[in-house]
């Protein structure tokens, strides 16, 4: 596999597997009473964590 094939999955996946934490019951999403709530502290760090994985893929192939 080339640097670029790896790049772009990352670029691609980091963003989805960072929010399928917040997918995870009782971590992220809650269900009670017929309402589905959302912890934005998790939601946040989520998306951190994709930006950062998504930065440190730039940071190591992005500048050529």
């Amino acid at each position: 596999m080339t640097n670029v094939i790896v790049r772009i999955v990352f670029y691609v996946l980091s963003p989805i597997l960072t929010a399928l934490v917040t997918m995870l019951p009782g971590w992220g999403v809650a269900y009670a009473d017929g309402m589905v709530t959302v912890h934005l502290e998790t939601l946040i760090g989520a998306v951190v964590a994709a930006l950062g994985i998504s930065g440190a893929v730039f940071a190591k192939w992005g500048k050529k």
